[in-house]
């Protein structure tokens, strides 16, 4: 038998979200300036090993202008919005999740930081698509998320 088998499995091996440290902002923009932007708060989430999971508080989005939340939530009957991962790649401090927020797909790039042993920061930005049933004059929307999760 080895000594490592001896050693006690750690509690939790992934971190969970602090909702007072995590900011999802869509907003929708004309020639790479924002024209309107609005921000979610996340009720729940968290960061392992094999993926993201973030769940999202509908009703709690601020906007503004105010029109921005009606192209966001078009027909959204839900409380909850929740965003998965489906691949979750790890280069370094790089990162690139392919994931879903609702039934959309969704391809974020950025960062991940370690402050500390107990601390990581993920900070990404991609776009999501407009969806098929969208009328012309809707747009793609931009969404950039900063994280901070704990142990």
């Amino acid at each position: 038998m080895s000594d490592t088998e001896l050693l006690p499995a750690p509690a939790e091996a992934g971190h969970t979200l602090r909702r007072d440290r995590c900011v999802l902002e869509p907003s929708i923009r004309f020639l790479r300036f924002p024209l309107a932007r609005g921000r979610f708060t996340a009720t729940a989430g968290y960061l392992d090993d094999l993926g993201l999971f973030v769940e999202l508080d509908v009703p709690s989005l601020r906007t503004h202008p105010w029109p921005l939340r009606y192209f966001i939530l078009r027909r959204r009957t839900t409380r909850v919005l929740t965003f998965t991962s489906d691949e979750f790649v790890v280069d370094e401090n790089r990162v690139r999740i392919e994931g879903r927020i609702g039934n959309r797909g969704l391809v974020l790039d950025g960062e991940l930081r370690r402050p500390d042993d107990e601390r990581i920061i993920l900070w990404a930005k991609g776009i999501l698509p407009r969806s098929r049933r969208a009328p012309w004059y809707v747009r793609r929307i931009h969404v950039e998320v900063a994280i901070e999760f704990v142990r």
